[in-house]
């Protein structure tokens, strides 16, 4: 027997094939809300890049705007990396971080996958069973419903399986933004699959924007916590005791690598990334365009102003060769922490726009 349903979702670029990422294109799906494939970044432009859903034109793809929008309301993007790299509490919570101090999380945690599905207002069953696997798909592609699988290959990817054929899976087709020459990803076989979200009938949300923004501020709470900018801090006055920045220039190439990455780590802003911008300037969601969003908008928009450069200049120091920096290390460990420092405070003033919003929201 084979049955497949015609799912032809272009996916979001801006992070790995993780649950959100999945979500999103199932959720598009069944609310018909797919447009053209692939959508281009500029229709007048032959230069054959498509949409990844930047929000620059205020008309994002579909799937990457709603990629966006479950992103931040689950708390993700509100995650900040440690100087050590190892993941913060609310990183396992939600299901993000691997313990390398990298973002390859899945985020398939209950926490996370429990939550967006009451936001979309879907129910659904989570099957562990194995010997199970091969009905449930069938049934769910048979009621015209895709299947969100969590899969053991590719470091735990997840996976939108949109038909069978037999013993073998046919998988979505993942058009990556920005990626067109890039072939579909293989679809996983039974014996890959680990857990399957199955997809019920459509319901009241459980879970509101309020109830975002109060995840959004768990994390940010959180972050402070467990001290991330001032762990950083002490790291890097490690480095820099004398005012002429000696230390620094006698690192050996080793541990100088390491100190690169807890920089670039500690410094990296994300409120600066893509998923919370287009998530509150260019939501899929008429509601999030009120007065109680609005004062976030004007926050962000402020904050970004403040620490764009930051994100780059992690990405830069941390490929910079040491001897180009040695003739101008006077100062240099000062400038850093400064940097940091800036970002705990825009932190601290980004929470305190969230609680002002939440308390809007509570006043209906």
């Amino acid at each position: 027997m084979k049955n497949s349903l015609d799912f032809k979702i272009q996916f979001s670029n801006l992070w790995c094939m993780s649950f959100v990422n999945c979500l999103a294109a199932v959720y598009v799906y069944l609310e018909g809300l797919q447009g053209e494939l692939p959508k281009k970044c500029d229709p007048a432009a032959d230069d054959g890049r498509i949409c990844f859903g930047c929000g620059g034109c205020n008309d994002p793809e579909p799937q990457s705007a709603y990629f966006c929008l479950f992103d931040t309301m689950c708390g993700r993007s509100a995650l900040q990396l440690r100087f050590d790299g190892v993941p913060t509490a609310m990183c396992a919570l939600i299901g993000d971080g691997d313990g390398a101090g990298g973002w390859s999380g899945k985020c398939g945690t209950d926490y996370t996958t429990d939550f967006l599905f009451g936001f979309i207002g879907y129910e659904y069953r989570k099957i562990t069973d194995a010997a199970a696997f091969k009905g449930e798909i069938a049934a769910s592609v048979d009621a015209g419903r895709p299947v969100i699988a969590e899969c053991t290959a590719d470091g735990g990817a997840f996976r939108v399986i949109t038909g069978y054929d037999g013993d073998t899976l046919i998988a979505d087709y993942v058009l990556n933004g920005q990626q067109t020459n890039s072939p579909p990803l293989p679809a996983p076989s039974y014996g890959e699959l680990k857990a399957l979200y199955v997809i019920c009938e459509k319901t009241a949300p459980r879970h509101t924007l309020k109830d975002g923004l109060t995840r959004i501020k768990r994390v940010m709470e959180n972050n402070i916590g467990e001290n991330i900018w001032d762990a950083g801090i002490a790291e890097i006055t490690k480095y820099f005791i004398s005012p002429t920045d000696d230390e620094f220039a006698q690192i050996d190439p080793e541990e100088l690598s390491s100190f690169r990455n807890g920089v670039a780590k500690t410094i990296t802003n994300q409120f600066n990334s893509h998923t919370f911008n287009v998530a509150f300037f260019n939501s899929p969601r008429a509601d999030m365009r009120g007065p109680e969003f609005s004062i976030i908008r004007d926050e962000v928009d402020r904050l970004q102003t403040r620490l764009g450069g930051y994100a780059h200049a992690a990405g830069r120091f941390n490929n910079v060769n040491v001897s180009a920096i040695g003739p101008f290390r006077a100062g240099f460990g000062k400038m850093l922490i400064s940097a940091v420092e800036d970002i705990k405070s825009a932190h601290l003033e980004l929470l305190e726009t969230m609680n002002k919003a939440i308390e809007i929201l509570e006043k209906g």
